[in-house]
């Protein structure tokens, strides 16, 4: 088991009302029966968190037997700090970080990542340029405060979003494209990992085809946004070392359906940020999903997103499957015919050529995940 997963312990399914139901969304997690606790079960996790509401005493006793290992880890307690009951099991366990229920979600999270000790910046080619590194640091915590705000009622940070993409893009601008792709692919995320890279390209595809400074910075957090419907999506899923199963694909699918879900309400989100992430599936013929929409219906930077989302999705290395070279991407772009914007995938074709993209075809780490784009 990998070193950054987190173990969920409760006795039997995990309360509805549970903030610990939400964990999979940000960390890679598994659930554990409190009876069935052990060292096997357990295996090499990094964190423990007990959902101690409905706790049983037979759920006790046998957490109990097997807190020495547990212990061995941080633990963080999920109790309703004025039920004298649930005080009394988490004292009655053994030493442990006590979070109340009604906290807020981010409060829970902080907590997790500190004992995890994920710094991003650490896993960076040691020849990252400096202004590609805090542009790369920026868009990733906006990445994280998006993750909240797709589960649960948390305002998306609209100024946040705007700096990052005006910092990415300048960072491109000034220390190139490929020093972004080679930052990002870093990322122990596929999933953020992805997000980063589609952005860099929206935005520099958008200052390729001579667009408004606006416009490219859009595309950029376009990019950043693209996916917002996939943080409905468990990472147990999204970052599946592994093919996924029929049932799994179906889910995320879905993902611009939940997009549109979550971005419907928010009146702060730019109209185009928000077509570009319900569309980018759509295809000009009106095969794709989830609308059929056809090619009146799609805007310009709707089809630029959808050239970079597949491009991105191509090119990246997965659990499955070596990445595809940028050359033979494009040519199995160009043989997707009336589906795509054939006179835009010209011109990005042209942009990733000149720019050397061949450097690309072996990222510098691996990823996790699915085909799904």
């Amino acid at each position: 088991m990998p070193h950054s997963e987190v173990i969920l312990i409760s006795d039997g399914p995990l309360p509805l009302d549970s903030p610990v139901r939400k964990i999979p969304f940000f960390f890679r997690a598994r659930l554990i029966d409190m009876a069935k606790v052990s060292p096997k079960t357990a295996g090499e996790a990094s964190v423990a968190i007990i959902e101690l509401l409905g706790s049983s005493k037979p759920g006790m006793s046998a957490l109990k037997s097997s807190w020495g290992n547990i212990a061995e880890i941080p633990v963080i307690g999920i109790i309703d700090k004025s039920d004298r009951r649930e005080v009394t099991q988490a004292a009655a366990l053994g030493e442990m970080d006590l979070i109340d229920r009604e906290a807020p979600l981010a409060l829970l999270l902080h907590q997790v990542k500190k004992y995890l000790k994920t710094d991003i910046l650490q896993d960076l080619p040691k020849d990252t340029p400096e202004r590609t590194a805090e542009a790369f640091s920026k868009a990733n915590a906006f990445l994280e405060t998006l993750c909240m705000s797709a589960v649960s009622d948390a305002s998306i940070q609209i100024r946040a979003m705007e700096d990052s993409a005006k910092d990415a893009l300048s960072a491109i601008d000034l220390e190139g494209l490929l020093a972004w792709m080679q930052a990002v692919e870093s990322h122990h995320s596929p999933t953020y990992s992805h997000s980063l890279k589609v952005a860099g390209l929206a935005g520099a595809f958008a200052r390729y085809l001579r667009w408004s400074e606006t416009d490219c910075r859009e595309m950029v957090a376009g990019g950043l946004v693209h996916d917002i419907g996939k943080m409905r999506i468990p990472l147990t899923i999204l970052d599946k070392p592994g093919r996924l199963t029929d049932e799994e694909r179906s889910l995320i699918a879905k993902h611009p359906v939940f997009g549109q879900e979550i971005l419907k309400p928010r009146l702060e989100v730019p109209y185009e940020i928000k077509r570009m992430a319900i569309q980018h599936h759509e295809y000009l013929d009106g095969s794709g999903y989830p609308n059929h929409l056809k090619a009146d219906r799609l805007s310009q930077k709707v089809r630029v997103m959808t050239i970079c989302d597949i491009f991105t999705a191509l090119t990246e290395e997965r659990a499955y499957k070596e990445p595809i070279p940028p050359r033979q991407a494009i040519a199995m772009m160009k043989n997707m015919g009336p589906k795509l914007d054939q006179d835009l995938l010209r011109q990005f074709s042209d942009m990733i050529l000149d720019r050397v993209f061949a450097e690309l075809s072996k990222p510098v780490s691996a990823a996790g995940g699915d085909a799904a784009a």
